[in-house]
């Protein structure tokens, strides 16, 4: 994937891949966890950085911005600062304090939407069967 000249960040042969190698080993300890984790996160970063700075190159950004839960990694901030300063890019990325788990952010919108009018017209014995809705917005 790193080789193809396109945006791809799809990463379920890595995933397979691994499968495979636990599957294939009899025993796996320790050690063997935490170098197929340090392996598939060193790839991930690669392909990831690679990526990135090849779409920041091709439609001329100004900067780069790490985003989302995935910008709490550490050694994925560090790769992408240093290749942004290679092509001197600046680069941001959030405080760890607002990287959190999106299950956090979704409990926090159910609490104020249900504490909303609209949600005030649901019966309590029928707030467990509410629909889903990807387009549920926050403001009132």
């Amino acid at each position: 994937m790193i080789s193809k000249n396109n945006f791809d960040f799809s990463f379920a042969g890595l995933k397979t891949a691994v499968l495979y190698a636990l599957e294939k080993k009899q025993k796996i300890n320790q050690p063997d966890i935490k170098d197929i984790c340090a392996s598939f996160q060193a790839a991930v970063i690669e392909v990831l950085t690679k990526k990135t700075i090849l779409a920041a190159e091709k439609f001329g950004v100004k900067s780069i911005m790490l985003a989302g839960g995935v910008s709490a990694n550490l050694e994925l901030q560090k790769s992408l600062a240093e290749s942004a300063k290679k092509i001197k890019l600046p680069f941001f990325y959030p405080d760890i304090k607002y990287t959190g788990d999106n299950a956090a952010m979704i409990a926090v919108a159910a609490y104020y939407k249900l504490k909303s009018k609209q949600a005030l017209v649901l019966k309590k014995e029928k707030i467990f069967s509410l629909a889903v809705n990807s387009n549920w917005h926050l403001s009132k």
